[in-house]
């Protein structure tokens, strides 16, 4: 019996060293993930952290984040003046089951995990009594949010974009006792209104909802997730004929139509508050009672319908196309979609056209206006645009008044010739008065009306070009802003050389440019004086190179012009893509989506990168070496000994390692590439999740990066920082100097525990409200997206943290995102979506990008040689780095490509399995892995040196520490120390068996 009993501990035990070996193998190619897992144990002794310095750095990201959604709540309806609530309004009734189920943020890479403060404890907080009772029966028919936890990215709509909300007709959860008790708890009611999306699952076109518990899944199709179900207008109805004073809150993450709170009688006031981060929902309280005056703007246009956008029937579930002998073609050739958690291949290869052209968000509304497009239009909400819009772009309420006044007007002097005249400036000082009686900030937009000739070059009749927001101003108290823009950015792009001048690229077009002061996209401001002012330009002025750069500006993805190969507008595959055209908004319009289209043997043909095309594109670039400088064909040299180091014994930055930060064509970067092998390029390219790898070679460190827009660490590993408002609700501030205090606060925590990178922020646009990801976006307008990521750029690098700003480019859809073709014309790419990105690089002076899933027309974005190479560094100036998305598939996101596209990192995964799978060894190959280091090593550097002279200037507290060059994990150390011990036992074993046999 005792020898059965040894034997089966012994076979425990073998299992159990075998499963050890098998976790210390995982955890040692985990590679990022150990090294972050070990490191954040040894951060404090590692780089002289201590807890309180931690603990200031929150702190004052909690302070931030509440000033964030205090500026950031719009105020949409207020009706009487109900709001600000008298002080003696002690009790509220809350209705609405989402009230129980706060947001604190979305789903996905952008999410905010651990919320702490929702609604009601913030009501609590602030000694204001809610109706507990009303809230109990809230909390009994759906105690959570199911799938929530689950996430977007394992979900499906019917199953993440689920209504609750039980009727209010329904005697099992509003009992007449219960009824009876709210009305004499309070006379105020505020109902609250949740709709939560999330990465990679664009909100759905009909809506899926549960109104009893345990109930079954209903689904209406009369409606769309973003709209206010009949069991919600029910209750609203209700609400607004028993109390005196109503209240809704729109606790969202994306836009949603809102017709209701106007057509309802006795609706008195509606409250825009985004997703509030884990604690800032006091700063809802504040608004409610008039501690704070509310003086956010929409960053979007709140139109009755979402299908008066043409974006509609060509976005999200149903919107897209599927080519019709896509079947074996990626991600239709077995590949499993891991984005929606039921382990099943992709069914088909997905297209989508951005047919509405340059006319998103307000762009369209407003040009359809002018152009008679609503004249038809008699609804219960108005006539003409009056009955598709409700709330425009720009729009928000004050509890006080502003006069504005012009008090200067003047373009830059002594103007020589056409490039002097790019370069100028226009400028207007307005002064703002407060003619109220409460403390309030205002906003000042300034918006262009462009000449336009019927037929030619598209443009909108609407678009902003500035904005400023005033301090705090007390009654009677103004202020003087200025707002300035350069006459280069009233240039607009011609792809197709529309106007038959003979040119193509930016053109700033002879005419009338009609500059209008307004509240918001669609109302100018009254004034006393001129609220409009006009500049004329007599000749027509051709900006045919970049005015930073002096590179030549030209089409670089339509027809034969295309880098790539294929014109990103489809043009070239024969696809019936009818763009939206100003000529002719009828018959462009498109109202219905096309019939699937078979894929071309171009599109074939591209469809995979391959080492037939690695080849190929060696043998272009050798081409291109025969007839270019020596320089370009200097033999590629590693591993040489030069005696460089970027950090000394005591883990500071050497002198080289300053030069080269602040020179990226400092001579010296040549002999330190020289030093680094090329196994370690290799190592640096291809393993670079949430870290970018040591190179021993010249003492660079592991340095480590996490993503989180709204929470440093939120969906990565390691830490936990604090939750800010979702990116929309600091867009909502109109307040650039908050953009720039987030980017502080965000890198201020990263420093703190010991961080270098940030996954941030991100600035694709709100295309239509259903995008998935809208909530880690700013807006649907790129100039106000650009503004505000700028800022936060600014903000991060003067503290020594470096960004990826993502997600580059065209990623403005989660449906089918993985290897998703994206058609669109140069116009719109270059007016719209590359714009933010563009601005943070002339603004910021942004050094690192995040690529995108999606393809750039065929091509993938982060293996595009037209848009890494072409736009972004050659035409651009763009120094820096750019990391692929995370590599669901590395057939599709391949770094051979991307390495060759002008590419730097691979975000593989967290075990370190990436591997080049066409590695040439060409001249080409090992150039492009040169590039790719010093831009990684650049982006690094160049962050640490700007922070030095940013301490220099306002203090020492604002320098970064640096981590020591070289430091030992603790828990691979550990479980490299008990691989030791397993193995020695082991093999003890296996040689106690094989004694045995032969003693039998």
């Amino acid at each position: 019996m005792i020898s059965k009993f040894k034997s089966a501990l012994h076979f425990l035990w073998h299992i159990l060293s075998i499963l050890l070996i098998l976790l210390a193998l995982a955890i040692t190619a985990m590679g990022p993930l150990a090294h972050s897992l070990g490191e954040k144990i040894v951060i404090p002794s590692e780089v002289g952290i201590t807890d309180d310095q931690i603990e200031v750095a929150q702190s004052n990201s909690l302070s931030l984040a509440e000033t964030i959604e205090s500026e950031g709540i719009v105020l949409l309806q207020n009706q009487d003046k109900t709001l600000p609530l008298d002080a003696s309004t002690q009790t509220v009734n809350v209705f609405g089951w989402s009230s129980t189920q706060w947001l604190y943020g979305g789903s996905g890479s952008g999410q905010v995990r651990q919320g702490q403060v929702d609604f009601l404890e913030a009501l609590s907080a602030s000694g204001i009594d809610y109706n507990q009772e009303l809230t109990q029966m809230y909390r009994d028919f759906q105690p959570i949010r199911p799938y929530y936890d689950t996430g977007a990215m394992k979900s499906t709509a019917d199953t993440f974009s689920r209504l609750y909300e039980p009727s209010i007709t329904d005697p099992n959860y509003y009992t007449p006792s219960l009824l009876k008790h709210a009305q004499t708890f309070s006379d105020t009611a505020i109902v609250v209104l949740g709709r939560v999306s999330g990465e990679s699952l664009d909100t759905p076109k009909i809506q899926y909802k549960i109104i009893q518990n345990q109930g079954p899944l209903l689904e209406d199709d009369s409606r769309d997730y973003l709209s206010i179900s009949t069991e919600e207008e029910a209750l609203l109805k209700y609400v607004a004929n028993t109390y005196q004073k109503v209240i809704v809150i729109i606790n969202a993450t994306n836009t949603m139509t809102l017709g209701q709170i106007e057509t309802i009688p006795n609706i008195d006031a509606c409250l825009i508050v985004g997703t509030t981060g884990t604690e800032a929902s006091k700063a809802i309280v504040d608004v409610l009672y008039g501690k704070v005056n509310p003086s956010g703007r929409l960053t979007d246009t709140y139109a009755y319908s979402l299908d008066s956008a043409p974006s509609y029937t060509h976005f999200g579930i149903g919107g897209q196309g599927h080519y019709t002998n896509g079947k074996g073609y990626y991600p239709a050739n077995g590949t499993i979609d891991g984005d929606t958690g039921l382990n099943a291949p992709y069914e088909a290869v997905s297209y989508t056209d951005y047919v509405e052209h340059i006319y998103v968000g307000y762009r369209w509304y407003e040009t359809a206006d002018v152009e008679g497009f609503w004249n038809g239009v008699d609804n219960p909400y108005g006539k003409g645009y009056d009955g598709i819009v409700q709330f425009p772009f720009g729009y928000g309420l004050s509890y006080t008044s502003f006069d504005w006044e012009i008090t200067a007007n003047h373009i830059t002097q002594n103007i020589t010739d056409k490039e002097d005249l790019r370069k100028a400036s226009i400028s207007l000082d307005v002064k703002v008065t407060n003619t109220g009686q409460i403390a309030g900030k205002d906003v000042v937009e300034l918006y262009l009306t462009p000449p336009y000739t019927q037929g030619q070059i598209e443009k909108s009749s609407t678009l902003l070009v500035a904005f400023n927001k005033t301090k705090l101003l007390q009654a009677g108290e103004s202020q003087t802003l200025t707002l300035t823009l350069k006459i280069e950015d009233l240039a607009s792009y011609d792809a197709y050389d529309k106007n038959q001048n003979g040119f193509k690229g930016y053109e700033i077009e002879a005419g009338d440019y009609i500059f209008s002061l307004k509240t918001d996209a669609h109302h100018l401001k009254t004034m006393q004086g001129d609220n409009q002012v006009t500049f004329s330009l007599q000749e027509t002025i051709r900006c045919d190179t970049n005015l930073s750069t002096g590179s030549p500006v030209h089409n670089l993805f339509t027809g034969s012009d295309a880098v790539d190969g294929i014109s990103i507008d489809g043009k070239d595959e024969n696809s019936p893509i009818t763009y939206l055209s100003r000529s002719d908004f009828e018959s462009t319009y498109p109202s219905q989506l096309g019939e699937n289209r078979p894929m071309t043997p171009d599109l074939i043909n591209t469809n995979l990168y391959s080492r037939q095309k690695a080849k190929a594109d060696d043998l272009a670039y050798s081409g291109h070496l025969s007839s270019s400088s020596v320089t370009d064909q200097k033999p590629i040299v590693f591993g040489q000994d030069n005696d460089l180091s970027l950090m000394d014994e005591k883990g500071q930055l050497t002198q080289l390692a300053l030069s080269l930060g602040r020179h990226y064509d400092d001579p010296l970067w040549d002999q330190l590439l020289d030093q680094v092998t090329q196994k370690e390029m290799k190592n640096l390219v291809l393993h670079a999740y949430v870290g970018t790898e040591p190179i021993a070679s010249i003492d660079k460190p592991f340095l480590k990066d996490l993503d989180g827009p709204s929470q440093f660490g939120s969906y990565t590993i390691s830490v936990l920082g604090i939750g800010f408002p979702n990116p929309t609700t600091l867009g909502q501030t109109w307040n650039t100097k908050l953009a720039y205090a987030f980017g502080q606060a965000i890198a201020g925590e990263a420093n703190a525990y010991g961080f270098d990178g940030w996954y941030a922020p991100s600035a694709n646009l709100h295309r239509s409200p259903m995008g998935g990801r809208n909530y880690e976006y700013y807006s649907e307008d790129p100039y106000l997206s650009g503004i505000m990521a700028s800022g936060t750029i600014n903000g991060s690098l003067d503290l020594g943290v470096y960004v990826y700003m993502k997600h580059f480019i065209v990623y403005e859809q989660d449906t089918n995102r993985d290897g998703l073709y994206t058609w669109l014309t140069e116009q719109s790419l270059r007016e719209l979506y590359a714009k933010p990105f563009k601005m943070a690089i002339d603004q910021a002076k942004l050094t690192g990008l995040m690529s995108s899933y999606n393809r750039l027309g065929a091509i993938w974005a982060g293996g595009s040689r037209g848009l890494l190479t072409g736009l972004l560094r050659d035409e651009w100036g763009f120094k820096g780095s750019v990391i692929t998305d995370f590599s669901d598939h590395h057939a599709y996101m391949n770094m051979d490509q991307a390495i060759r596209a002008g590419g730097n990192l691979w975000m593989d995964g967290t075990i370190n399995v990436g591997h080049f799978q066409f590695d040439t060894d060409s001249h080409y190959f090992n150039q492009s892995l040169r590039q790719a280091t010093k831009g990684t090593l650049y982006m690094w550097l160049n962050a640490r040196t700007r922070n030095i002279d940013f301490a220099k200037k306002y203090g020492k507290a604002y320098l970064k520490p640096i981590a020591k060059p070289h430091t030992l994990p603790l828990i691979p150390l550990l479980i490299g120390f008990i691989d030791l011990l397993v193995i020695l036992h082991t093999c003890l074993w296996i040689k106690a068996i094989i004694k045995k046999k032969r003693l039998h």
